[in-house]
């Protein structure tokens, strides 16, 4: 049984999976799996790694669900390049959220880029603001400075993840306490959460347990159990059909 949540009498929504892809071919599977998110990004450019603009154009012209969410991940805000203003921001569909990560943004005027970035997006509710839970390795801002700046910037999501993958995963930087209270703090100013980071498919059952509305994948539903291979498609139903039995436990 997982751990009872402090302070709760209430039970939180059981949340949905995001999977994360790296190619069309992928994001083919991801859809077919029936997973609820489809998330795009190359591993090989680090923890929130921009794909090549021809991948994630191939994307956009994808027939995807309307009840599947889709998101891009943008990099690093702080290695931004001024020109995907124009060349990625504006070109992304209404549906299409946008991912940003804050390294090296401590102590730095960071909300200004964002809202530039946020500008060429069609709806405020499109840019995801990630937060590292190893900050202080990230050089990255602290939760209450991410969530103060995507409430003030009307985003709809925020996530939290890792961003060095080789100092071990979520629950290796952060306490399940520590997870509850970030996750209650996002939603008592109206912002929904996912949260990532090398997650394990053991862990997922106590992660539903948060009142987190997603939880993110690749790593441990690829051939190799590293996230810069190749996603298993056997792995993927797997963890779905899993996932379904812990939401469902949950919802009861």
């Amino acid at each position: 049984m997982a751990k009872v949540l402090k302070n709760l009498n209430w039970m939180p929504d059981p949340p949905n999976l995001l999977v994360s892809a790296r190619s069309a071919i992928e994001a083919g599977w991801v859809i077919e799996s029936g997973a609820k998110w489809l998330d795009l990004k190359e591993p090989e450019h680090g923890s929130l790694g921009r794909p090549k603009l021809e991948t994630i154009l191939e994307l956009t012209r994808m027939e995807i669900s309307s009840d599947i969410h889709v998101s891009v991940a943008g990099g690093e805000l702080a290695e931004w390049p001024f020109e995907l203003e124009e060349s990625l921001a504006a070109i992304l569909p209404l549906r299409f959220h946008l991912k940003l990560a804050l390294a090296h943004c401590n102590g730095k005027k960071w909300q200004e880029t964002a809202g530039r970035i946020l500008h060429s997006l069609k709806h405020p509710s499109q840019l995801i603001l990630v937060h590292y839970a190893d900050t202080t390795e990230a050089c990255s801002p602290d939760w209450m400075e991410v969530v103060e700046a995507a409430r003030s910037l009307e985003c709809r999501y925020v996530l939290i993840d890792t961003h060095n993958k080789k100092t071990g995963g979520l629950l290796d930087h952060c306490s399940i306490d520590q997870l509850q209270e970030w996750i209650q703090l996002a939603h008592d100013v109206g912002l929904s959460v996912a949260l990532a980071g090398s997650l394990k498919l053991n862990q997922l059952e106590l992660l539903t347990h948060l009142g987190a509305e997603w939880l993110g994948v690749r790593g441990a539903l690829c051939q190799t159990n590293e996230r810069t291979s190749s996603l298993c498609r056997d792995k993927l139903t797997k963890a779905l059909s899993l996932f379904s039995t812990y939401s469902r436990n949950e919802s009861q």
